[in-house]
């Protein structure tokens, strides 16, 4: 027998808006989210309206606008958020919860198989979807980008398969065994079912799971079509006489990497509320997809074109200010922010800050040698001055972190206060609730981050942990003289390993005129040599998911906006851990893997839980270090006052933000003068 559960509970923090339906009635419209009435989208001022917004933002776009399958850099994000949209399932910006996406579903149940655990989620897709080319957007489309997202094909193309592991079949799909995914099947035109294994539940951000985009077939791999003979889908060649399979590394190497017209970095066709019509490297320009239905509030864009560009720090205010940009996202250095600040004094422009939900930090490669002992790690944290590299790069608007912690993370706010406790007490409470809900306030009030280890700049601490650990010779092999030798040493393995280090950073990004002073002083006076070392963001990023080819580098220097579902395993190398201790950075590693799965394993409605896990999980990270958090900020938008109900506090990203803003030239008043009253003689005028 199977029975069907509802997915809305009472408190729930994660799911919601998943209507339970009986297994033979017809699928039905989801309720609307709990969010403030769509208003019109009305532009004032019609005769004033300017054509394009020029958007900048300090962190150059690597050119992966399709899929993360390639890299994810934040302003890659922020292109893909406007040429796709449609995800199954999204974020309720007003309740905090992820849930079906009522633009797109129109109907959806789950089932709970009664034999293993399993569950099965069904969801009908709306009859109004279609891709800004005017082609119709079904079930078979979601189907096709969860089939090309988890192909082995992906890693024949230098690039990293989505890990599906929670879906049935992954494993024989991503490895070439089977053609069809099994736990992927299109019952209809509309609908689509996606079959999630049991001992992946229960899943804390359990709904995230199946949020797909849906990617038009016809721009990706034309002469492809996706089946389904029961078993599971698949993708086949559509004209079945064919006998050659035309789906091949061949086909997409041609379609989707070609640098001057593949989908990768040309995605022209899509589902989102901006079609893509330009990318050279530098600009990437789009155009209103007049195809597009809407948000969840009902918003469609307004402005007419947009470009996006790569704007440096110290010129970006001035050509704001010029006019040569309308709109400046994420600014976050100190002398940036205080220019910008400035410039709105005169009611021209205007400022948004909001917190980020990431952070940067330093991460080790894995293999390299001087690196693996865990004091050698926490000799390097404690050469660094977070506290006042910080301040020097964020001045008050960042705080240095030792965890993998974001400042804009519920998760953060509710252990400091900030976020009000996800805990209801029932109207007319008897006794026994009343104490029940305060028990459990005092349980969240009780939370902190005390336990969480903090490296404060301590250089002798640093020399302590480096001597414990052998490390106290010099380049010659003889006894380490801190007066006259630069580099520790180490015999290890029967080989002499230096601490001469490297670490590569984004040269666009001025963190490093700080790090020369603020933490590589620090290392050569505890013998550690580091050479900061600039490089293209595409380059480092390159460097950076290419572990076989670091050999030059010991460190990276990045940054990571996290995804409101917070699952930092792929952060960390998989591996055993039931294995022996060894002081490596694989161990490390697999250990933070386990603390992160332990604190993703826990069931949707139980969120105090999920932030005690939380906090071990940072806790643990502190201690084992196999990477330096360093600071979290508040990020800053300064655009043009005519620019208007840009709300990217709400929005999160500057893509989702732009829909519903309205850029129209506006009627400026300068602020009336006030003559200051006259005074008698002897009389003193003090400001209040």
């Amino acid at each position: 027998m199977k029975r069907l559960i509802a997915l809305l509970l009472a408190g729930m923090m994660l799911l919601g808006l998943l209507p339970a339906l009986a297994e033979e009635e017809i699928m039905e419209e989801p309720e609307a989210a709990e969010t403030a009435e769509p208003t019109p989208t009305e532009i004032p001022y019609p005769d004033r309206n300017y054509e394009e917004l020029v958007v900048g933002n300090p962190t150059p776009m690597d050119g992966k606008f399709f899929t993360g399958r390639w890299g994810n850099s934040t302003t890659d994000i922020d292109v893909r958020t406007l040429v796709n949209a449609y995800y199954l399932t999204t974020w309720n910006y007003d309740t905090g919860i992820f849930h079906a996406n009522p633009v797109v579903v129109s109907g959806a149940v789950v089932v709970v198989n009664d034999d293993d655990g399993s569950r099965r989620y069904v969801l009908e897709i709306q009859d109004d979807l279609y891709y800004s080319d005017g082609t119709k957007i079904t079930a078979w489309d979601y189907a096709f980008s969860v089939l090309f997202e988890a192909n082995p094909v992906i890693a024949e193309l230098g690039g990293e398969p989505l890990n599906l592991s929670y879906l049935r079949g992954y494993e024989e799909y991503v490895s070439g065994e089977r053609p069809y995914f099994e736990g992927v099947k299109v019952l209809g035109e509309r609908m689509i079912e996606f079959d999630v294994k049991a001992e992946y539940l229960p899943y804390f951000f359990e709904l995230y799971r199946i949020g797909f985009l849906p990617y038009p077939i016809q721009e990706i791999a034309p002469g492809c079509k996706v089946y389904d003979d029961g078993d599971g889908c698949y993708i086949g060649n559509a004209d079945k006489t064919i006998a050659e399979t035309i789906f091949t590394k061949e086909l997409l190497e041609s379609t989707v990497m070609d640098p001057e017209n593949g989908y990768l970095s040309h995605p022209t066709v899509g589902s989102g509320p901006y079609r893509m019509t330009g990318w050279d490297g530098e600009y990437a320009t789009f155009e209103i997809n007049e195809y597009y239905k809407g948000n969840e509030l009902g918003y469609k864009p307004t402005i007419p074109k947009l470009r996006f560009t790569l704007a440096r720090n110290e010129t970006m205010i001035e050509k704001l200010e010029a006019d040569e940009f309308q709109l400046l996202n994420k600014v976050v250095r100190r002398d940036t922010i205080e220019k910008g600040m400035q410039l709105t004094g005169g009611g021209l422009f205007t400022a948004s800050n909001y917190p980020r939900i990431g952070l940067s930090f330093i991460v080790f490669t894995p293999d390299m040698p001087a690196l693996q002992e865990q004091n050698v790690r926490k000799a390097i944290a404690y050469c660094m001055d977070k506290s006042q590299l910080t301040e020097e790069y964020t001045a008050a608007f960042g705080l240095p972190m030792d965890g993998l912690i974001g400042i804009g993370q519920w998760m953060y706010g509710m252990v400091n206060g900030t976020e009000d406790f996800p805990v209801d007490l029932p109207e007319n409470p008897t006794a026994q609730e009343t104490a029940e809900y305060e028990a459990t306030i005092e349980e969240w009030k009780a939370l902190s981050l005390d336990n969480v280890k903090h490296y404060d700049l301590n250089v002798n601490e640093a020399v302590t942990l480096l001597e414990a650990n052998g490390w106290r010779l010099n380049e010659n092999g003889d006894p380490f003289d801190p007066s006259k030798d630069e580099v520790r040493c180490k015999m290890i393995n029967g080989k002499l390993e230096k601490l001469d280090l490297t670490c590569a950073y984004p040269e666009t990004n001025f963190m490093a005129e700080s790090m020369e002073v603020l933490f590589v002083p620090y290392l050569k006076e505890a013998g550690i040599k580091l050479t900061l070392i600039p490089m293209t963001m595409k380059d480092l990023l390159y460097s950076y998911n290419n572990e076989k080819e670091l050999d030059e580098i010991d460190m990276f220097y990045i940054g990571d906006d996290f995804n409101i579902e917070f699952d930092p395993q792929l952060f960390f190398l998989a591996g055993n851990p039931e294995a022996p201790y060894e002081d490596t950075l694989a161990w490390a590693h697999t250990q933070m893997r386990e603390y992160a799965h332990k604190m993703c394993e826990t069931e949707p409605d139980d969120a105090l839980s999920f932030v005690k896990k939380w906090i071990t999980f940072q806790e643990q990270l502190s201690d084992l270090l196999p990477l330096i958090p360093v600071y979290s900020n508040v990020y800053f938008d300064f655009y043009t006052s005519d620019l208007t109900n840009y709300d990217i506090l709400y929005y999160i990203t500057w893509g989702d933000a732009i829909v519903p803003s309205i850029y129209a030239r506006q009627e400026f008043k300068a602020p009336e003068e006030t003559e200051e009253p006259e005074l008698e003689d002897g009389e003193e005028f003090f400001d209040d």
